[in-house]
Formats: C-alpha cells, structure tokens, sequence
C-alpha cells in the first residue's frame, strides 16, 4: 500500500499530480448556502463521469490528476485555508483549493496497439470542458478530433444544466463503438497523407496568421497554437527531418524529406497536455488544431 500524501508544495511546483482521493481530501470551496461554488466539486465530477463508465460498461482508469497554480491574482489557481493549515500543518492536503483541475480517464474498450480512447476534465475557475477521443498511447498526445466531441458550461454553444451535460456524455458512452471507429479512420487516413517542407511551411505562416488576426481581434476565431507553441512546433518540425535526414544518410535538404499528415498532427498535440500549458486553453486549442487539418485535408 503507498504511503498517504500530506502536503503540496506549489511553491516550488506550478503543478502537482496527485490522485482521486487525495482530490477528495483538499479543502471544498461554497457559496454562502454551502453549495459548491461551481455547481459541483471537481471529485464529483469525475466520479459522475466514471459512473456513467460503469453503467455503460466501458472498461476505464483514471491515468493522471494535475493540479496547477496560476498568476491570477484576484482568483489564484490555488489558495490555502490558513484555518485549515493551522489545523492540519503547513501545505497540508486538506488546507489547498485547488480550482485547476485536469484529468485524463482512459478507456480501453476497442483499442488497438497504437491507441486507446482519452476522456479529459478540464475544471477551473470560469468552468468545465469536457472531450473524448484516441489518445495514442506511446506519447500520451489526446486527439479530440471534432467540435462535437467537446462540451463545455460557459461561453458560445454552453450546456449549463448538468443534468444535460451528464446526458451528452452518456450518449458519447452508448455510441461509443461508432465514434471510437469514425475517429481512428482519421488518424487512418491522415497516415495515408504525405506532407511536405514547403507544406508544412505554409501551414506555420496559415497559423501564425490565425494567432495574430486572433490577438489582434481582427478575426473572430479561436487559434490552435500561441506563439511559443508555433515556434516549438516548427523547431521540432525541423529536428525531426534532421533526425530522418541522418537517419538515410543521404544528401537530402529538409525540402526533400516527406512526412504523414499524423506524423505533423502529433507535432503539435505534444504541447496540449495539462502540465505543460494554461489549463483552460488545452481542449478548446486540441479542437481548433483537429478542425484546421480536416477541414484543409477534406478528412
């Protein structure tokens, strides 16, 4: 048996991966009825989704739980109940509140060697996500490969009652095997799809056009990578034809070397993880990424 946790210290960590009960155990915020502030607790959450798992009959594990501070001064990330940490020790489990939250359940019904079926719940201070889709395996990069397959509480196209947002994701559930199949005929297909240098670089200059005319308000749509991630998508873009250039040992430039359609697409998804970028971004940005490869590729 593991020894139980009794502290976190995100002082020296802006994230922190911890599990369902150690979840259950950090300090609940209410409203002045005593209700959770956000409809319901993020324990509650994940323990309705894997009921619904169960229901369904659809084998499940939770694979990860991040926590994660941020710089938002008015409503941090985390904050410590100093009644509670006086109660319970310094950064004690009990004393946090933790408003980030980001998991990740795995579905193993129908996988194959390469992917099983991700769902992830990303809660945090303005609300809920939730998405489904193959999570290839051997790196751990989440496909949500269609704007159907996202839900959400709060902003354009929100599901704010519950009982609704439970009702979409038991649907997803009860269709499981039909959609599990249109989205790895996808990824099927986009290994069929060869891409290019010069490819490639038009879609870095598309992206950058996307970020900017975003930044800038003159386009009115979400972007599915920032800046940094567009310049560590190319930089990796590059490294990898470096690799494949030694690898044949022959005299091609990067302009000769090819790669599939999936091989660009897990490029990017590599950055859409919940330790390694601002949590509320990550799904909508996952979308946005899918969106523009299958609507360009006619996917």
């Amino acid at each position: 048996m593991s020894e139980i946790r009794k502290t976190f210290d995100f002082t020296a960590n802006n994230v922190e991966i911890l599990d369902l009960e150690t979840l259950k155990r950090t300090y609940r915020e209410v409203n002045i009825a005593q209700q959770p502030l956000k409809g319901i607790h993020h324990f509650e959450l994940i323990e309705k989704i894997l009921q619904l798992c169960e229901l369904n009959k659809l084998e499940y594990s939770i694979k990860e739980i991040f926590a994660a501070q941020n710089k938002d001064k008015n409503l941090p990330g985390v904050v410590k109940n100093p009644l509670i940490e006086k109660e319970f020790g310094t950064n004690s489990i009990e004393s946090h509140c933790l408003r980030r939250v980001f998991t990740t359940i795995e579905l193993s019904d129908q996988e194959d060697e390469e992917t099983n079926t991700g769902l992830v719940i990303s809660y945090h201070q303005e609300g809920i996500q939730i998405a489904i889709g193959p999570n290839v395996k051997i790196c751990h990069n989440q496909c949500i490969l269609s704007s159907e397959r996202m839900i959400t509480n709060y902003g354009s196209g929100s599901i704010k009652d519950f009982e609704k947002l439970f009702n979409v994701i038991d649907d997803w559930f009860k269709n499981f095997g039909e959609q599990r199949k249109r989205d790895v005929d996808i990824l099927k297909a986009m290994k069929m799809i060869n891409v290019g240098y010069r490819d490639v670089a038009e879609l870095v200059g598309h992206l950058t056009f996307m970020r900017v005319g975003s930044d800038e308000r003159i386009v009115d749509t979400r972007y599915p990578l920032n800046q940094g991630q567009i310049s560590d998508f190319t930089g990796n873009y590059l490294r990898k034809c470096k690799a494949m250039r030694e690898e044949k040992k022959g005299t091609q430039d990067s302009q000769d070397i090819d790669m599939s359609l999936y091989e660009i697409y897990n490029i990017a998804t590599e950055n859409f993880k919940g330790n390694q970028m601002n949590i509320p971004n990550i799904i909508p940005q996952n979308v946005a990424w899918a969106q523009l490869l299958t609507s360009q590729y006619n996917l």
